[in-house]
């Protein structure tokens, strides 16, 4: 499995991307994960590939996440291959529990091991584990 990571620096950057994992980093090190499966990562409801989605963060939030990054906060989009798509809850379960966090609620038990591959913009937090 792999993970191609981009580095987002604004709202507008990340809010069109779907059945992804993104990461707030803080201080380089994971604050929360989360995953845009059946939705977008921003914006409002709206057609894309079959699905009518919501953004997973509307544009309510855009001040929010921007004046986080102005002020330390890192966000990653993580692109998934097609085989970690098959299993976006184990992924994000995985990276939950490998790489820690600092506001996750829900975390359990893995079912099995998963290999994954971190390309492109790897957060700093999953790079320095690697």
């Amino acid at each position: 499995m792999k993970i191609d990571w981009l580095r987002c620096q604004d709202y507008d950057a990340a809010k069109n991307y779907s059945r992804i994992i993104y990461l707030h980093e803080w201080h380089e090190k994971p604050f929360y994960w989360g995953k845009a499966d059946n939705s977008f990562f921003g914006g409002h409801k709206r057609k894309y590939d079959g699905l009518h989605p919501s953004g997973r963060y509307n544009s309510g939030y855009r001040h929010w996440i921007g004046g986080c990054l102005q002020h330390g906060a890192k966000l990653y989009i993580g692109r998934l291959d097609a085989e970690a798509r098959t299993c976006i809850d184990e992924v994000e379960n995985h990276l939950i529990r490998t790489y820690r966090h600092q506001m996750n609620t829900k975390v359990s038990i893995p079912l099995r091991q998963l290999n994954i591959e971190h390309i492109g913009d790897v957060p700093a937090s999953v790079a320095k584990r690697e």
